[in-house]
């Protein structure tokens, strides 16, 4: 006899921001692996593409939460995880692990914070010893930090210094795009680029790297800050090669292109690039964080400037089937969540039962 009053666990899932972006991708695919074994919660600061994207119970929405600290919003917060009887807050990007871990901790609840790269190392200037001591603070209110790569997590330990009894690497994997194409080598390679126009993102560099290419053309989708600016250099330069196309929400059209561009600053283990692994995209990103992860025979690493790109993007033209094979078949081996989704499944539910 099936026992109709069994209750299934709570998860919040916390993120400063709803816009569409890498962390809400992942959180928005999360929720969708989850909903059949979890009542899910999130909490975010306004109605935008992640709310619109997802199925929940109850949503809290508040703009302090892109604030430093505003014990309004804690309070408030700390509210809706006993009203709601929440058992596991699950927290990603930096003012959202501030406020959800806190708010757990008050609430006497378990949480996990998901370090999408340690915007308190890379980020913080001046200030980073003062937020790296934050982060060692928080870590010790937290069931479990986990880091998205492995470079994540050995910058977890020696600049940050958390304890590795609270780290856990669980890298990043997407649901599949599936839409491989052929590619013709007589026609000029078709690079993408999913960037917000904003640091750590290097928009300056993929523009004036594609300035002096004649044999490739950049597709940039994203808007920001910075959009306005370097529309009009395109246009005062005339430059014909270079494409921004705005904003596209769930950008999914990897078939339209020949492979994948990520210049930045700073990175963790970036959800776009692994899409496009899965459409079969050679990869071309900046040797940060933990983009070496993503890379072995099937794309290239590059330094963050114009030269290094160049090099790269010949390199990808000249390797390329091999290149485009190879980025598939890592996607399938780790990176695909439709295999692994057990993985955060499991996590979840050995975290609310952890003592």
């Amino acid at each position: 006899m099936i026992n109709s009053s069994f209750q299934k666990n709570k998860l919040l899932f916390i993120t400063t921001k709803s816009q569409v972006g890498g962390a809400q991708k992942f959180v928005k695919e999360q929720i969708d692996i989850c909903n059949n074994e979890f009542d899910i919660y999130l909490c975010t600061n306004q109605n935008d593409w992640l709310t619109q994207q997802v199925a929940v119970k109850n949503v809290l929405l508040n703009k302090s939460i892109e604030k430093a600290f505003s014990i309004v919003f804690l309070i408030q917060l700390i509210k809706f995880i006993k009203q709601n009887k929440i058992d596991l807050v699950i927290t990603n990007s930096a003012n959202a692990g501030f406020y959800g871990r806190l708010a757990a901790y008050f609430s006497n609840v378990k949480s996990c914070y998901y370090s999408h790269g340690w915007s308190s190392v890379y980020n913080g200037g001046r200030l980073s010893f003062l937020l790296n001591a934050v982060e060692k603070f928080l870590s010790k209110i937290s069931t479990k930090i986990i880091c998205v790569s492995d470079n994540d997590y050995n910058v977890a330990i020696e600049k940050i210094g958390i304890n590795a009894n609270k780290l856990l690497v669980v890298k990043n994997a997407t649901l599949p795009v599936f839409n491989q194409k052929d590619t013709d080598q007589n026609q000029p390679l078709k690079v993408i680029a999913l960037a917000r126009f904003a640091n750590p993102k290097r928009i300056d560099l993929m523009i004036k790297s594609f300035e002096q290419i004649n044999n490739a053309e950049l597709s940039v989708a994203g808007s920001g800050p910075d959009f306005e600016t370097w529309k009009q250099y395109i246009q005062e330069k005339k430059i014909t090669n270079v494409k921004l196309l705005g904003e596209i929400q769930s950008f999914a059209a990897f078939n339209e292109y020949d492979a994948f561009l990520l210049i930045s600053n700073s990175e963790g283990l970036p959800i776009s690039a692994i899409e496009a692994m899965s459409a079969g995209l050679p990869l071309i990103l900046s040797n940060v964080g933990g983009c070496p992860e993503l890379i072995n025979n099937n794309g290239v690493l590059v330094e963050n400037n114009v030269a290094s790109i160049k090099l790269g993007i010949q390199n990808v033209f000249n390797n390329y089937q091999a290149f485009q094979q190879n980025s598939l078949l890592l996607y399938n081996q780790y990176f695909n969540l439709d295999k692994v989704k057990h993985r955060y499944i499991n996590l979840y539910k050995s975290l609310i039962n952890t003592k």
